[in-house]
């Protein structure tokens, strides 16, 4: 291995999980492969292009700006094969397989990540640069191209009301109907 590939690594050792999480929180509406192969293709992509990386403090906001790049050009991917009948395409709301969806910490990440798969692309990768991440929002202005602070706060704003309001709307939904299996609901009973 050369210079420039060990501190590759040692620079990604310490961003690694919240790239992870920032793909699979991505990729919530593809399958959870596909937020591996992001990840994998901005891994490529980062080490190619490492020597370009002229300041290695800014590794993190390089690093996940790839990874946004990366997620963009597999979203256009995927859409332009609904045209093209050539291979079949993973269903656009299939939930995470490492969920157990019987305990109540789960029940919560699947929430989320149901919401998160509710609001546009941009607002989900905003509000995860912003939350995951902990870029600055100057900084998410960059990686999304934008032309003022005051778009990406507004698209913040607005992606953190949606995702209340989902939340809120879907855990009341939610604990209505553990109430009503508490309660005696027979049908559910005679399920279980």
């Amino acid at each position: 291995m050369c210079q420039d590939t060990n501190l590759f690594i040692k620079l990604l050792k310490t961003e690694y999980s919240d790239a992870l999480k920032y793909c699979k929180a991505l990729c919530v509406r593809q399958s959870p492969d596909d937020a591996e192969d992001v990840l994998q293709q901005s891994l490529l992509k980062a080490l190619e292009n490492f020597d370009k990386l002229n300041d290695h403090s800014k590794f993190k906001s390089w690093f996940f700006k790839i990874i946004t790049r990366e997620f963009y050009n597999s979203v256009r991917k995927s859409f332009w094969k609904k045209f093209l009948p050539l291979e079949s395409s993973p269903e656009a709301e299939q939930m995470p397989e490492t969920f157990d969806r019987t305990e109540e910490d789960d029940e919560m990440k699947i929430l989320l990540y149901h919401a998160l798969s509710q609001i546009s692309v941009k607002e989900r990768s905003a509000v995860l640069l912003f939350e995951i991440g902990g870029f600055s929002i100057e900084e998410i202005r960059e990686m999304q191209n934008e032309k003022s602070v005051s778009a990406v706060k507004s698209r913040l704003s607005r992606s953190r009301e949606k995702l209340k309001r989902f939340i809120t709307e879907n855990t009341n939904v939610h604990q209505s109907k553990k109430s009503s299996i508490i309660l005696g609901d027979l049908r559910n009973e005679t399920i279980k």
